[in-house]
């Protein structure tokens, strides 16, 4: 009788996962199945209001919780909000809507994973992401409601908070309240 079984020899597609005790096991998800369930999350997250609290550090997803929309860096650092039902969840969940929380002298800064460069305003107050650093005008901070954040910039001695706006073409700050913002840690 053979030692060797008919798998043996045969190189498997599987890569080893950590488990949270440590212990490394096979993954069995497809890359297509392993999308499907990153969207259902996300989508699930978003509805139950499952939120995460930023960190320096996290990559994340910036939600307009009102519409249900995606803070997405397009090309150029053009922004837009994407409508989280509007893509397909057999693709990856999209560079564009990934952004690394930062943190500079006490405030935080969000830097663009798909352009490398930070979330921030000109002088006339357009939002856009394309500076190379975290300075003034990339600088927010975030205050904690009860079902979610509202993301405020620095003005003189205040703060402007800011607001998605209603037709998606982007943020501003107009609103007096501001919209109200969650985020969703994603794992790279």
């Amino acid at each position: 009788m053979s030692q060797y079984t008919d798998a043996d020899g045969i190189e498997s597609n599987l890569t080893p996962v950590l488990t949270q005790n440590g212990l490394l096991t096979p993954n069995t998800e497809s890359e297509e199945n392993s999308s499907i369930r990153v969207w259902l999350e996300l989508q699930e997250a978003v509805k139950r209001n499952h939120m995460h609290d930023p960190t320096p550090g996290d990559t994340l997803i910036i939600v307009d919780k009102t519409y249900d929309r995606v803070l997405a860096c397009h090309p150029g650092g053009h922004l837009i909000l994407d409508n989280i039902i509007e893509y397909d969840m057999s693709e990856p969940i999209p560079e564009r809507w990934k952004w690394l929380c930062t943190e500079t002298d006490g405030f935080i800064g969000f830097r663009s994973l798909a352009e490398n460069n930070y979330l921030g305003h000109d002088f006339w107050w357009n939002f856009v992401a394309r500076a190379t650093a975290q300075k003034g005008d990339e600088n927010f901070i975030l205050i904690k409601r009860q079902n979610g954040y509202r993301i405020q910039s620095p003005f003189w001695f205040g703060f402007k908070p800011i607001s998605a706006r209603s037709d998606g073409s982007g943020i501003e700050a107009k609103e007096p309240d501001g919209t109200l913002w969650g985020f969703m840690k994603v794992r790279e």
